[in-house]
């Protein structure tokens, strides 16, 4: 059987992410002839007797990887790129190099998983000749002579030889002698003899561009038809030797009839067919081998029908007398050829002579040129010893300037510090002045409504309630399934210029629609408020967008939403427009609309210049919250102002990370997934400043379509059962134990929130199996590091220790920053803060 025609199904590791690699379970391999020292070739899949073909197009290749705790295991250790080995041990994992169209293999696994195979696991067939007068072997593909040397006859490993249609063996492989063929004799692995070819004899497989043979002894079927008396010619003549001297008497000319007779009634001599068959040898031997004749004089006795011994001597001397005439004619042509040599040797000096004499002129020549150019030389280093002196002297010059400048600087940062004081100052009593005519304006307000009152003016328009008209959003989706969406957004996104990984676009759309709040944090010119503003144009209409820049001296809900006026009983919004957007969320959950129209997103801009906390106090204890039909999210505005709304409303907060802004307090932090953006991931070409909206293709994907694509928890009618894989457990737990012993306590809400993650993106991004685990550590976990000290330092590298191991890429490279920035001699020097990455670029 061939192999890919074994089985029905196909063996990928990616089937089971648990699958670990035994003696009785184990990949057949054999190393890759481009990359000996770095991959392998699978074979088939071995499993207690069965045998699987291997699925190419994710295990064509597997590399392998040093395991630092067997440093000495490595593949180059197996010397002949053909031996077969297979991988007994450990597991296969993603190889996270790997991109389409690279060299790379897809898959990788450590070199310590890699062992030889013994007898019983393969016997290797080989096509072949066997010369049985002799007991060799020779193979008809002589490329694989190295394998048999360096595996086979270092090992005594058994092998079989197929030829003429059978299968001869087993052999135990000796040498190999000067004329190409292998010493060999019975290996005692099974009775040695001619065994049945079936399709079942076999596996057949191409690896490296040889076509080999493999026999599986749990797997594979041999039958034997006959047992053979494997024996060379000296062996032969030795037993029948033996024979002619036990029973000379039966050897002369008068009794040769009656020898079968007594062969078949002397229970000394062997069976009469196995004799006739040596004997037939017997006659070959003494028929081509004049030496054997000579040498065995009483082996000629005990024959007398050998009488042309003197008539092949008559022929052999012939044969020398014809190679002595051969011998003189070769001498002759010696002659004429060494007096070539002569007359080619003169020609030679000839031209060497000629040579000489043009080595002379080039030589001269050289040395004019090697002149002009050490004259050269002279005039560049005069040139250089006069620069040399203008940059001494431009140096001392400015020095001297800089040395000023540095005193103004000083004097400019002194006044700079006075005028700042001065600033505060002034800033602390505005804010008095403003809260004091704002008082004076409510005693106003409250008196002019009394006064109009006595004067007998209408107070009706005091109370009465302005009238605005709603829109109905209902959209009917057009997007059965996630990856259908997914793949359109990314073609929206590409259009207008933004280039973004697969699982990078999951992770945003993920983060943003399972909390309340997502933060984009990164250096100035990154991009983020852009492709905050580009995301939710394509997510849903502008009117369900409202984009807030948040200003500094912000500190309570009037300034994000707006205020009551007492006086009036009118809330007076603030022109950020997020009033007016909760109206209409109000609207549609009194009407049983939500579910029907897109989500509402709010993008705070430059979030972090007022404290987060104060002015978006009202929403806080709403993110934990989950809504039903008989109990939707509610908001107090104030003398009993209320808005109802579905949990359908986002926000998507940016922050920079400077002297002018604000820190995140653990508070926000333990509510959001913090995105971190760098210029060098982005890739785009246009600004999303110059498309309009016009020029954006909307997506039409309703709040119930969202809650289906992301798993979010919301007019659910049973409980869902939250719980890791088994193999991110067990990294989540490493992790979990890491940050205890670093004092940073992890919040239920953001195990629950973490594990809500993991459950949706494992569907997503089934390329690598930690990549989910990798995105919440590095959006959930790392923000909150905020330590000092060596103690510190030394935790934090045995974290860096646990990512390298499981392979938590993005978790590693933030985690690196932080402490390469706490090692960096500055002011920060001794601080292991994961916002102070977000000041170097």
């Amino acid at each position: 059987m061939k192999r890919g025609n074994i089985s029905n199904d196909q063996f990928s590791y990616r089937e089971d992410s648990t699958l670990r690699f035994s003696n009785n379970n184990y990949i057949i391999v054999v190393k890759d002839e481009d990359f000996p020292d770095r991959n392998v070739i699978p074979i088939i899949y071995y499993d207690n007797g069965n045998v699987i073909d291997i699925d190419e197009y994710d295990m064509e290749k597997v590399i392998t990887l040093t395991n630092n705790y067997y440093p000495d295991k490595i593949l180059s250790n197996y010397n002949n790129v053909n031996q077969i080995l297979k991988i007994s041990y450990g597991s296969i994992i993603s190889n996270d190099r790997y991109t389409e169209g690279s060299n790379f293999p897809k898959c990788k696994t450590f070199a310590s998983n890699i062992h030889p195979t013994d007898k019983n696991d393969i016997i290797e067939v080989f096509n072949g000749i066997i010369d049985e007068s002799t007991s060799r072997i020779k193979l008809s593909d002589s490329y694989l002579d190295s394998l048999i040397l360096d595996i086979y006859v270092e090992d005594n490993s058994p092998i079989f030889v197929e030829t003429d249609s059978k299968i001869i063996g087993p052999f135990k492989v000796l040498n190999k002698d000067s004329e190409g063929y292998f010493i060999v004799e019975k290996h005692l692995w099974k009775p040695f003899g001619e065994y049945k070819l079936t399709n079942d004899s076999y596996i057949e497989f191409t690896a490296n561009e040889i076509t080999r043979k493999i026999h599986l002894p749990s797997f594979n079927k041999l039958e034997i038809l006959q047992i053979i008396d494997f024996k060379d010619d000296t062996e032969i003549i030795k037993e029948f030797k033996y024979v002619l001297s036990e029973n000379s008497e039966a050897f002369d000319k008068q009794k040769i009839e009656s020898l079968l007779n007594i062969l078949s009634q002397t229970s000394r001599i062997k069976s009469i067919e196995k004799y006739l068959s040596e004997n037939k040898r017997i006659a070959e031997i003494l028929k081509n081998t004049e030496n054997i004749i000579i040498s065995n004089k009483e082996l000629a006795i005990l024959i007398p029908e050998i009488n042309n011994i003197k008539s092949e001597i008559e022929r052999l001397q012939n044969d020398e007398f014809e190679l002595k005439n051969n011998l003189e004619k070769s001498l002759t042509r010696k002659d004429e050829i060494q007096q070539d040599i002569l007359q080619k040797q003169e020609k030679l000096d000839l031209l060497n002579s000629e040579l000489e004499n043009l080595s002379k002129t080039k030589e001269e020549e050289l040395l004019k040129i090697k002149s002009g150019l050490e004259n050269e030389i002279l005039t560049l280093q005069d040139e250089k010893k006069n620069l040399e002196n203008n940059i001494k002297n431009e140096t001392e010059s400015k020095s001297k300037e800089l040395v000023l400048i540095k005193e103004n600087l000083e004097e400019l940062k002194k006044a700079e510090e006075d005028l700042k004081y001065s600033v505060d100052k002034l800033k602390v009593e505005n804010q008095e002045t403003q809260r004091d005519s704002l008082k004076g304006l409510i005693d106003l307000f409250k008196n002019k409504k009394y006064f109009d009152f006595f004067s007998g003016r209408d107070l009706s328009e005091y109370d009465k309630k302005e009238e605005r008209e709603f829109i109905d959003f209902s959209v009917v989706d057009t997007y059965s399934d996630y990856i259908q969406f997914r793949t359109e957004l990314i073609s929206i996104l590409n259009k207008s210029g933004r280039n973004f990984d697969t699982h990078f676009i999951d992770n945003l759309l993920i983060s943003i629609h399972q909390n309340t709040l997502t933060v984009l944090a990164g250096l100035p010119g990154t991009g983020k408020t852009s492709l905050a503003r580009l995301l939710t144009k394509i997510l849903s209409p502008k009117e369900r967008i409202s984009e807030v820049s948040v200003s500094r001296g912000w500190s309570s809900q009037k300034d994000l939403i707006g205020f009551q006026n007492p006086l009036t009983n009118k809330f007076h919004s603030a022109p950020t427009g997020i009033y007016e957007l909760l109206s209409q969320l109000d609207y549609e959950s009194k009407n049983k609309k939500y579910l029907q129209s897109p989500m509402a997103y709010i993008i705070l801009d430059e979030a972090n210049l007022s404290p987060i906390e104060h002015y978006w106090s009202t929403f806080y204890n709403l993110t934990d919250s989950t809504a039903s039909e008989t109990n939707l999210l509610s908001i107090s505005l104030g003398n009993n102002l209320n808005f109802e709304f579905a949990n359908n409303l986002r926000f998507i907060a940016t922050i920079n990370y400077d002297q002018t802004t604000e820190n995140l307090s653990p508070r926000v932090i333990d509510r959001a997934n913090i995105i971190q953006l760098k210029s060098s991931s982005i890739d785009y070409k246009n600004d999303i400043n110059m498309i309009s909206t016009e020029d954006i293709k909307k997506l039409n994907i309703s709040y119930e379509k969202c809650i289906e694509f992301f798993n979010l928890l919301d007019f659910q009618s049973f409980n869902q059962s939250i719980e890791l894989s088994v193999e991110i457990e067990s990294i989540f737990k490493d992790i979990k134990e890491k940050f205890n012993s670093l004092r940073i306590p992890i919040s239920p809400r953001v195990e629950i929130s973490i594990k809500k993650y993991c459950l949706v993106a494992r569907n997503y991004m089934k390329k690598e199996i930690s990549r989910p685990l990798d995105y919440c550590v590095a959006q959930r976990l790392l923000p909150m590091i905020n330590l000092q000290g060596d103690l510190a330092k030394k935790n934090l590298e045995e974290l860096l220790n646990i990512f390298e191991k499981n392979d938590l890429k993005k978790s590693y490279e933030v985690l690196k920053k932080i402490i390469e920035t706490g090692n960096e001699d500055s002011i920060f020097e001794g601080n292991y803060n994961y916002f102070l990455t977000l000041t170097y670029a």
